[in-house]
């Protein structure tokens, strides 16, 4: 086998990358064509076609049949250890976020669920289910397992705007502020029901993430179960050697 066959497709991927960083391409801006890029690059147009595709399948770029290739936005970062807020995300890279409710109501907790959440068995929770968007597209699935006793009159509070972010809701009208994280998170297969709210076909691969956060005095505060879709989410790591 020859290991360096695409030894002259790996560096056009990376010279291409560089390309975007230092013409300053934005989100959503066009690239040059095929062929403006083979010749850009010295490379022949058919490793520049291979190239491209493999920038679209990675979601650095993506393409509009008839209209050309374009730098896709930066995917959902989560750093593991640390909370994923979608608000502050779409701040900084300038992108509306905006949530969808799905359901949300009162029940008893399971076994399960009252050991993850520090409460005796059977005690009053709610289920939030939430569909969360940016600029327009689906992004991700958010069920959310929260304490009645901790947010009493949550579901009303909720009801009555859809959209506010639910940290806002715990920061504003409960005074609890989640202070630290942790993230349990493996590969789900989209089931047809979440597949239609997400936008994917039925099957597609998605990061599941299952979140407890608690607050600054090791209270939990809630359990959170995301599907998120791998082609606008992934997850940042860091480690140090001892």
């Amino acid at each position: 086998m020859n290991h360096y066959l695409h030894v002259k497709a790996d560096d056009a991927a990376e010279a291409i990358e560089n390309y975007i960083s230092m013409h300053n391409l934005n989100p959503h801006d066009r690239i040059p064509s095929e062929r403006a890029m083979a010749e850009e690059l010295g490379i022949n147009r058919t490793t520049c076609r291979e190239v491209l595709k493999r920038l679209e399948n990675e979601h650095i770029l993506y393409s509009i049949v008839g209209s050309g290739t374009y730098v896709a936005p930066p995917k959902l970062r989560t750093s593991i250890g640390m909370g994923f807020s979608l608000d502050a995300y779409c701040e900084v890279n300038g992108f509306k976020r905006s949530n969808k409710l799905i359901y949300c109501y009162q029940t008893l907790a399971t076994d399960y669920i009252s050991k993850i959440l520090g409460l005796s068995p059977y005690s009053p929770i709610y289920i939030i289910k939430r569909l969360r968007f940016i600029n327009q597209k689906p992004a991700m699935i958010e069920t959310t397992h929260l304490s009645e006793a901790m947010f009493p009159e949550l579901l009303r509070k909720m009801k009555e705007n859809e959209t506010q972010s639910l940290y806002a809701l715990m920061k504003n009208d409960y005074n609890i502020i989640p202070t630290h994280h942790s993230y349990n998170v493996s590969m789900n297969i989209c089931d047809i029901d979440n597949a239609v709210l997400l936008g994917i076909e039925t099957n597609s691969p998605l990061l599941n993430f299952s979140i407890i956060s608690k607050d600054s005095n090791n209270n939990v505060i809630e359990y959170c179960q995301s599907l998120r879709r791998i082609d606008r989410c992934c997850i940042n790591a860091s480690f140090k050697n001892c």
